[in-house]
């Protein structure tokens, strides 16, 4: 009987002390309870995951922070050459934020060797608490020698200052010169100084095959979208996967 007492007593023992060590993990206060969701939505522009040296990474990405969000930061670094430098930036423009649709372009130099890049996305929130997560880019060579592209007419105004009025056509005309032939257009035009504005884009398939094209196009503007400056992105790329963008500054009045 004593044994049986005293085993009993035993198994008692040890699950208060499993119960103490799990309680005392849940109070410790440098446990990580990372509640921070973060899921991308696109890399790239249309998501393709790679840039051209001299352009811009486009990323898009949905935050949840519940503990409010401090920063976010971008590197980007080779996956192959640890001497390339590497690319990185830091965001506060999201401080306060519990929840968030980050939208940025990262300037990638002209000098940025060609390659396959690995992407770390890091939100840190007011608690201190991150959370990163990874993707694969890839850069492109510089392109500045394979395209010649030039806006002749954007909106109002003359280009680089340039509006247009909410509920009309934007009207872009320009030439397009490529060494190889062309496989799309794409417009995209973002408010650079409140990420919820909705963007606006287009994307041109009549012009493919076209070495030297005369590019002529409308761009409805909703009546509904919110005045301000905005960003024009005009990206041009060939039947290779190469791609080459020109920026402008555009007023919607």
């Amino acid at each position: 009987m004593k044994k049986h007492i005293t085993k009993f007593a035993l198994f008692i023992t040890l699950i208060s002390f499993s119960f103490l060590a799990s309680c005392s993990n849940d109070d410790d206060p440098n446990s990580t309870d990372n509640t921070i969701a973060v899921e991308f939505t696109e890399i790239g522009l249309e998501n393709s995951g790679h840039a051209t040296a001299g352009d811009d990474l486009h990323i898009e990405a949905t935050i949840v922070a519940p503990a409010k969000i401090a920063l976010v930061t971008v590197e980007i670094h080779s996956e192959t050459d640890s001497s390339i430098e590497e690319i990185s930036e830091t965001f506060t423009d999201y401080s306060g934020m519990i929840n968030a649709e980050f939208h940025k372009h990262i300037e990638i130099p002209a000098s940025q060797p060609a390659g396959d890049y690995h992407l770390h996305f890091t939100v840190i929130d007011e608690q201190g608490n991150t959370k990163t997560v990874e993707a694969e880019v890839e850069i492109l060579a510089n392109t500045d020698n394979l395209f010649q592209i030039t806006i002749d007419e954007l909106g109002n105004g003359t280009v680089g200052n340039s509006s247009v009025s909410a509920g009309n056509d934007l009207h872009v005309e320009g030439t397009i010169v490529s060494t190889n032939p062309i496989a799309t257009i794409e417009i995209e035009i973002h408010n650079e100084e409140d990420n919820s504005v909705p963007g606006i884009e287009e994307t041109y398939t009549n012009y493919a095959g076209q070495t030297n094209a005369n590019f002529h196009e409308h761009i409805s503007i909703p009546s509904g979208q919110p005045t301000g400056e905005y960003h024009f992105h005009f990206t041009v790329t060939d039947n290779l996967g190469n791609t080459s963008t020109v920026e402008y500054t555009l007023t919607i009045e």
